[in-house]
């Protein structure tokens, strides 16, 4: 501590006189390293007893080779100095240098293969050797290498003697630039001015008032540091939502205020039976191919279901029933018992229905509204918009009113209160509801209507053989969770949301999911 305060006392003293003084000054009036003496300004700026402003600016230094020469020779002198008075020839002069020539044999063998590495000692003594004719040392005559005169000094090594005379930009320092001898290098350093507190000498501040100094009354002639009220705390490394969760959750809790319950979904391999058979939907159905659905080889089949619904269901599709005529072919009970990962969330709103059922013998009617937030799986081409698992969003009413009317009225309000009013309808075709309708929204990005969702009326061939009553009406509609996440984040690559590509520090950073009803 003592030699902190020396130092920040010199470093005072110096702008006792002075209005401004620079760190470089300081250093070399000090003595302190450049390095060390930035630590001393930051912490008196810190204190206010003074201002910095941080400055840089270019100079010349020498490189390694031109520290070398300064203590040294140059390479040029070193062969002037070898050469004799009466002259030696290249051979021989290269032998004072380690350089050895090749036998005849070797050179001719040379001759015919690829040029190989140049020897070091060869490239400096050359580099060295063209230096020396070029600077008037040594001259060439019949093979014989002399020197121009006696007692000539090492002009290199002149220039360098006299390196902190040179100025940037010179013909001096462009020449030592050229040969390497010396290199632009920037150096940043600071302005020193007093500060707000200067004082010459400095007094040390305390980060925070002790009992002690209350006692003893200390606190009197004590400084203390300022508290820095707008300070950040230290960032708390801790969990954070993925996109998806966060959207999931306002969805959950829009969905709970219109009076829905939420549906167990924790199962995500689920049999061909309740994902497909049990909704009515055709065995040689083409989304039932292994193109689009995820078979599973261990367990590959199912347990059995209740024998009764199996039997109503496999009756259902083979020659109908309550006005319809099926669809008239084979029902396969082992098709049925095949294992898969589900493609829809539709899979646990039969079984719902089923339970239900059951309910009623027991309890007798009573109206009820499902959701279901979920993962699904289908055997989808990736690309920006498309992955081969996703979440599928469904919402389910039971009631002996439930009708078209009202299904619609329900996706608006929905949808109004995740702040999409633009809506159409368009009738589609599904194997388990009729009429259907395919829910299209105005895209704000793309300015155009993209479809969100697939709705309709459970038919009457689904709903019989699981033992809903003929004059309850069932009806449903769902949509995907990653566009509306899309959307609401702005991501235009869904593999940059979910996958290898999602960056945690993304996560991190995604703003709270509010949505704002119209």
């Amino acid at each position: 501590m003592d030699q902190k305060h020396d130092h920040a006392n010199q470093i005072l003293s110096l702008l006792e006189n002075n209005e401004s003084i620079n760190s470089l000054q300081i250093s070399q009036t000090t003595g302190v390293n450049h390095q060390e003496l930035v630590g001393y300004l930051l912490q008196l700026e810190a204190a206010n007893y003074i201002i910095t402003e941080g400055l840089k600016k270019d100079q010349l230094v020498l490189t390694e080779e031109g520290n070398t020469i300064l203590n040294s020779q140059s390479g040029e002198y070193e062969i002037y100095q070898k050469v004799p008075e009466g002259g030696i020839q290249m051979v021989d002069l290269q032998k004072q240098f380690g350089i050895e020539q090749a036998p005849k044999q070797k050179q001719e063998q040379g001759e015919k293969k690829e040029k190989q590495a140049e020897d070091p000692k060869k490239k400096l003594f050359d580099l060295g050797f063209g230096n020396a004719k070029k600077m008037g040392y040594i001259k060439m005559d019949k093979g014989i290498i002399s020197k121009v005169a006696n007692d000539l000094p090492d002009k290199i090594k002149q220039e360098l003697q006299q390196f902190n005379e040179i100025k940037l930009g010179s013909p001096q320092a462009k020449l030592l630039i050229e040969r390497k001898l010396a290199s632009i290098s920037t150096i940043k350093y600071f302005e020193v001015k007093k500060g707000v507190k200067y004082s010459p000498k400095f007094r040390e501040q305390f980060a925070a008032l002790t009992t002690e100094q209350l006692l003893n009354g200390e606190w009197k002639d004590c400084d203390y540091k300022s508290i820095n009220l707008n300070a950040e705390g230290e960032k708390i490394s801790m969990g954070n939502l993925h996109p998806l969760l966060k959207v999931r959750k306002q969805f959950s809790q829009i969905l709970i205020g219109l009076g829905f319950e939420e549906m167990a979904t924790n199962q995500f391999v689920e049999s061909s039976f309740w994902n497909f058979d049990a909704l009515f939907q055709p065995q040689k159905h083409p989304a039932r191919d292994a193109h689009d659905t995820f078979f599973c080889s261990d367990p590959e089949l199912s347990e059995e279901v209740d024998t009764q619904l199996r039997d109503k269901v496999k009756s259902m599709h083979q020659t109908g029933g309550v006005g319809s005529i099926g669809y008239q072919y084979e029902w396969s009970h082992e098709e049925a018992r095949k294992n898969i990962l589900r493609t829809h969330t539709t899979a646990v709103s039969s079984k719902m229905l089923y339970r239900i059922a059951q309910q009623y013998k027991e309890k007798g009617y009573f109206p009820k509204k499902y959701f279901s937030i979920d993962k699904v799986f289908r055997n989808e081409t990736l690309d920006a918009t498309h992955l081969a698992e996703f979440h599928q969003i469904e919402g389910v009413v039971i009631d002996k009113n439930a009708s078209l009317g009202q299904l619609m009225g329900i996706i608006r309000e929905f949808f109004r209160q995740i702040g999409i009013n633009k809506l159409w309808f368009k009738p589609t075709y599904n194997p388990y509801t009729e009429p259907s309708m395919e829910i299209y929204g105005y895209h704000p990005i793309l300015k155009k209507k993209v479809e969100i969702g697939n709705s309709g009326v459970f038919r009457p061939e689904m709903l019989a053989p699981l033992g809903i009553p003929e004059d309850v009406n069932v009806i449903a509609w769902g949509l995907g969770l990653e566009r509306p996440t899309m959307i609401y984040y702005d991501i235009r690559d869904i593999r940059t949301m979910v996958g290898p590509e999602v960056k945690v520090e993304t996560v991190r950073s995604n703003a709270f999911c509010v949505f704002e009803s119209k």
